[in-house]
C-alpha cells in the first residue's frame, strides 16, 4: 500500500474552507490542466454515502472513476473511497484543522494500491505532483474569492 500527504495553511476560518468543499465542482476548479478532470454529474449534495463520478482524461485515454464519501464529519474531516476506477484501492482523507480563528490547516492524506504491472514510483510521483498543485490552487482560489 502506497501513501502520501500534502498540506497547506489557508487564511480562512475552518467553516469557510469546509463550505467550499461541500461543492463537489471545486474539484474541477482546482485541478491542474493535466490530467484533465471532469465531473459527470453536476447536481451533487455532499454528505455521507454520496457517490460521484469523474472522468480523468490522459490525452486520448479516458478513465471513469467513481468515489463514495464513507466518512463525513463537518467541519473537521471527510473521506472518499474509490468504488470503481483506475486503482486496486484508493482512499483520500481530507482534514481541516483550525490554526487560528481565521486560518485553517488543510491536510490531504492518500492511500492507494495500484493494479499489477503499473510502476508505483512513476504513478506516486505523478499523484503527489498533482495533489501539490491542487492544494496550491485551492489555497489561492479560496483566498482570492474571500478577498472580493
Amino acid at each position: 500500500m502506497e501513501q502520501f500527504e500534502v498540506s497547506a495553511t489557508v487564511n480562512l476560518p475552518v467553516e469557510a474552507v469546509w463550505a467550499a468543499h461541500e461543492d463537489v465542482t471545486l474539484l474541477e476548479r482546482i485541478a491542474p490542466p493535466f490530467p484533465s478532470v471532469r465531473l459527470l454529474e453536476r447536481e451533487i449534495v455532499c454528505g455521507l454515502d454520496t457517490r460521484f463520478t469523474v472522468r480523468v482524461e490522459l490525452g486520448p485515454l479516458e478513465v471513469d472513476w467513481q468515489v463514495q464519501i464513507i466518512r463525513w464529519e463537518p467541519p473537521t474531516c471527510f473521506v472518499d473511497r474509490q468504488v470503481y476506477g483506475p486503482f486496486q484501492f484508493w482512499e483520500h482523507t481530507h482534514r481541516f484543522v483550525p490554526v487560528l480563528a481565521d486560518q485553517t490547516r488543510l491536510i490531504d492524506s492518500v492511500r492507494f494500491e495500484l493494479v499489477p504491472l503499473l510502476d508505483s514510483t512513476v504513478i506516486r510521483f505523478g499523484l503527489e505532483t498533482m495533489f501539490r498543485l491542487r492544494m496550491q490552487n485551492l489555497k489561492t482560489r479560496l483566498e482570492l474569492e474571500d478577498a472580493r
